[in-house]
C-alpha cells in the first residue's frame, strides 16, 4: 500500500491503514522531536501525540500536497507547544541535550572531535530559544533546505534565514564564554574566540 492509498483508506474509516503511515514516518518524527526537545522520553511522548493529532486532523490534509511536510509541521508545532509548557522546568545547566552537533562546514562553530567539545555544543544548542533551535535542527540535522523548512514551519524563508543567522551568533557567543577561565574573566581578560564561518 502506498502513502496516498493509506490516506484514502484512513479517510474512509480504515483505522489500520494509519499504521502504515506511522511505520513510514515514525523514525523521522521521533528524530525531529528528540533534537528539538533533547530528552528521549519527552520526544517519544510528543512523537506519539504528533501521530494522534495527525490522525484526528487527516480530514484537513490537502491531498494535492506532500504528506511529509504536513506531518513535520505538526511535529514542529507539538514540540513548540511542549517547550512552552515545560519552559520553567528546562535547566540552563544543559542536562537535556541534543544528540548531534552542527556541521562545521555549513557555518556552525568549528569544533574539534573531542567528546567534551561535542558536549559543549549539545548544551549550547539545547539552550537556544525554541525558534532558533528549531531551524538549527531542521537545517543542520535534518538537512532541509530553507524552502523545505518554510513548508514545515509556515515561516517565510527570510525569517528562517534570519533565525539561523542569529542562532549561529548565539552559539558562537555561548561557546566563546565557556572558554574563558573564571579566574581570567575576573581579571578582565578578553574571551577566547570560537572559529566559525
Amino acid at each position: 500500500m502506498d502513502e496516498r492509498d493509506a490516506i484514502r483508506r484512513c479517510l474512509d474509516g480504515d483505522k489500520d491503514a494509519f499504521a502504515h503511515l506511522v511505520r513510514q514516518y515514525q523514525a523521522q518524527i521521533l528524530g525531529v522531536c528528540l533534537r528539538m526537545l533533547g530528552s528521549r522520553e519527552d520526544a517519544a511522548d510528543v512523537a506519539q501525540q504528533v501521530f494522534v493529532r495527525a490522525y484526528r486532523n487527516l480530514g484537513k490534509y490537502d491531498q494535492s500536497q506532500p504528506f511529509g511536510p504536513w506531518l513535520f509541521r505538526i511535529a514542529t508545532n507539538e514540540c513548540f507547544g511542549f517547550l512552552r509548557l515545560k519552559k520553567n522546568q528546562m535547566t540552563a545547566a544543559g542536562t537535556e541535550v541534543l544528540e548531534y552537533t552542527p556541521d562545521p562546514d555549513e557555518g556552525a562553530p568549528a569544533l574539534l572531535d573531542r567528546a567534551e567539545d561535542q558536549e559543549r555544543v549539545r548544551r549550547a544548542v539545547a539552550q537556544l530559544p525554541p525558534q532558533y533551535r528549531s531551524v538549527v535542527v531542521l537545517y543542520y540535522f535534518e538537512e532541509l533546505s530553507y524552502q523545505e523548512i518554510a513548508r514545515q514551519t509556515g515561516l517565510p524563508v527570510g525569517t528562517i534565514s534570519t533565525n539561523l543567522y542569529r542562532a549561529k551568533q548565539l552559539l558562537r557567543r555561548q561557546l566563546a564564554q565557556e572558554e574563558v577561565d573564571p579566574g581570567e574573566a575576573s581579571a578582565g581578560r578578553p574571551a577566547a574566540k570560537v572559529s566559525g564561518r
